[in-house]
């Protein structure tokens, strides 16, 4: 490789690296990792297969004469390449952790490729030492062969699209952080307040109604005085999951405060609310509590709905915050509107 060569190589890989250090999608980078690895290797077509949870997303860049393709396709988890990848990963090491693969099956189970002369060298994407997809370049035989160096530089690229799946990681994970209650894993407070701001104004703009719940857990501290805080703990995860087992995807589901919760429904006005908040008081009700008796824990909810109750999100949290403190003073486990108080279905 001479001086020329090695120039250009440093330019795209600190090109790569800049795309990293800015927080750029996945996308971005590894759409710039193969098109990459067509410029510096000798081959006709790269395959970068990417393990994303349960699914399975493989980029695939193809010279053809003068022209260059980079396409995006999902692959049906009924592939088994997550469990192939996986299988051949573990029976591949050998005692220097160098990689083995048999390149042979990975091409014709993973990408296709028809051609059993064809030329193929590959890399493993690797985080942590666990192995989240493949990158792979192949060549038609009688071409040019891959060398050394090409290995070599097919595992930098691997490399630093495991860098660019760690930043990815840790940045999911840190939003998921920012927007979740550490306790019972729903969405904190922050999320809340944003997401009725963000339905107001799509609320306003479509002219369209939805529903704002607030739920308290009635005599909670005499069931921890009972039970043990451990015990309230759990019992408030498990509320936390009723709810969300009740409502639809397209709702939020929040903690609001120590014993607090509030749901926010799209596109629902207040006999929908009702409904839904009918069929939550039930389920708790009915759920044993660290598999004790029934009815153990009760809630109390009040309803607050735009754009009848408020245009303001205050204000809307106001009056159903009103429409609990109603539903409490009127005796627990039951549900009040802010609306005259009078519409709700006692429980």
């Amino acid at each position: 490789m001479n001086i020329d060569e090695k120039d250009v190589l440093l330019g795209t890989f600190a090109e790569i690296t800049s795309l990293i250090s800015l927080g750029k999608d996945n996308r971005v980078i590894f759409n710039k990792i193969v098109n990459i690895a067509l410029d510096i290797l000798p081959t006709r077509k790269v395959h970068l297969i990417y393990l994303d949870n349960h699914r399975v997303v493989k980029y695939t860049g193809e010279s053809l004469e003068n022209k260059r393709n980079v396409t995006v396709e999902d692959l049906p988890e009924s592939t088994g390449i997550t469990e192939w990848l996986h299988r051949e990963h573990e029976g591949s090491r050998v005692v220097d952790g160098v990689f083995a693969l048999d390149l042979a099956i990975l091409a014709q189970e993973c990408v296709h490729e028809k051609d059993e002369g064809s030329s193929v060298i590959s890399a493993p994407l690797m985080a942590k030492s666990a192995l989240f997809g493949i990158i792979l370049a192949i060549n038609d035989s009688g071409k040019h062969e891959f060398s050394d160096d090409d290995i070599h530089l097919l595992t930098i690229m691997a490399n630093q699209a495991a860098i660019a799946f760690e930043n990815y990681q840790l940045y999911k994970k840190l939003e998921m952080e920012s927007i979740t209650d550490g306790l019972t894993g729903i969405y904190n407070y922050r999320h809340l307040i944003r997401s009725i701001r963000l339905e107001m104004k799509r609320a306003m703009r479509f002219k369209q109604v939805f529903a704002f719940l607030m739920l308290d857990v009635d005599n909670l501290k005499e069931y921890n005085d009972s039970n043990g805080h451990l015990s309230g703990s759990r019992a408030l995860t498990d509320i936390a999951e009723i709810l969300k087992s009740n409502c639809r995807d397209i709702d939020i589901v929040a903690k609001y405060g120590g014993d607090e919760f509030a749901i926010l429904l799209p596109q629902t006005g207040l006999n929908g609310a009702v409904k839904l908040g009918d069929r939550i008081l039930e389920s708790i009700r009915n759920f044993k509590f660290d598999r004790l008796n029934k009815g153990l824990l009760t809630c109390s909810l009040g309803i607050a709905v735009y754009p009848e109750d408020a245009l303001e999100v205050e204000q809307l949290i106001e009056r159903a915050d009103n429409a609990l403190y109603r539903a409490k003073s009127d005796g627990k486990n039951m549900i009040r509107c802010y609306r005259g108080y009078n519409y709700a279905k006692e429980s």
